[in-house]
């Protein structure tokens, strides 16, 4: 337990050192430290709700399908093999 503490104490003062917080009041850090634990948290939040989504939409243009012959889901159909648009 105690190596564990050691441990997130220097990577907490590598932090401090890296973003020079260490040279900021008391009440600067905790408000220089809110703005980045409210950023993480959006970052977290948005990459569980918006990134499953966007990674299904990018595998689905990447990645070819198999070749069958009857195809269900007209969204992968090819552009020259779609219905023609009536104007008129």
């Amino acid at each position: 337990m105690l190596k564990i503490k050691r441990t997130i104490a220097n990577l907490y003062r590598q932090y401090e050192l890296a973003t020079c917080i260490s040279m900021f009041e008391p009440w600067e850090k905790k408000l220089i430290n809110g703005f980045v634990l409210v950023i993480l948290a959006l970052l977290v939040f948005s990459s569980c709700v918006y990134l499953p989504t966007y990674m299904q939409t990018l595998l689905q243009f990447i990645t070819p399908l198999p070749w069958s012959g009857k195809s269900t889901n007209n969204a992968y159909a090819p552009i020259a093999s779609t219905q023609k648009m009536n104007i008129g």
